[in-house]
């Protein structure tokens, strides 16, 4: 059962030191507050922060300053696996010499779950997302759209309170994209989990987001409804890239 939670950020600051002691501020005192069960895109240009910032949420990369807190606590210094999120990568990271069942029940088989408890979870959260035929064909067999809602599946059945998403659609072509828009926004919707999104393509984020994070060069540029963004932007950089 999916328990879905706020996810807090304040003044989160990530920089890079180059060889040249030159320093890249790849995200600048970033504020943000994620209410459970909501869809956020987090939107921009290559290079803004969007992507780093949510590696910073899942853990794979560790804040110069500022916290991260999910529900009532503050995950900074706890590692991937001990945080309460699952992430859908864009490259799916599927295992090509595992069937579609042993593929999504990697995380459970690591947990130790009862055979059993692991099956019915498996088959489960297969068949809400449209594969429950498909348990036993070998993840290599399946068209980039199957592999994306594998990807989905095997970070669901762990029951996070916070699904993450960096580009996932972005290898699909243009007709898969529109229809994985809606699979992933009414599996969303139907678990009510809160959900992390991060793309450059505005129609996407514009079509699946209760709200939406315009970021430009590691800072907000503008939070709001996509009514909002698109008919009242808050600066020309908001209205150009929109």
């Amino acid at each position: 059962m999916i328990t879905s939670k706020k996810v807090t950020i304040n003044g989160l600051t990530k920089i890079y030191s180059q060889t040249n002691k030159h320093h890249v501020i790849a995200v600048n005192n970033v504020d943000l507050a994620i209410e459970p069960g909501e869809f956020i895109t987090l939107l921009g240009p290559s290079g803004c922060g969007k992507t780093t910032v949510l590696r910073m949420i899942a853990g794979f990369e560790i804040p110069n300053s500022g916290t991260i807190a999910i529900g009532e606590e503050v995950v900074n210094n706890l590692t991937p696996d001990k945080r309460d999120t699952a992430m859908v990568f864009q490259s799916y990271a599927l295992f090509p010499h595992l069937n579609v069942f042993d593929n999504v029940a990697f995380g459970l088989q690591l947990r130790k779950l009862p055979k059993n408890q692991i099956e019915d979870k498996v088959l489960a959260i297969l068949k809400l997302v449209g594969l429950e035929n498909m348990h036993q064909r070998a993840a290599n067999q399946l068209s980039g759209g199957q592999q994306q809602r594998v990807a989905i599946a095997r970070a669901l059945v762990m029951e996070p309170a916070v699904l993450l998403f960096d580009e996932p659609l972005s290898n699909l072509d243009a007709k898969l994209r529109v229809y994985m828009r809606y699979e992933i926004r009414r599996i969303q919707q139907k678990l009510g989990i809160t959900t992390i999104y991060v793309t450059h393509d505005q129609s996407e984020a514009m079509s699946m987001s209760d709200r939406i994070v315009v970021m430009n060069k590691g800072e907000i540029e503008q939070i709001g409804i996509p009514q909002e963004i698109y008919r009242k932007p808050s600066s020309a950089f908001v209205a150009d890239f929109i």
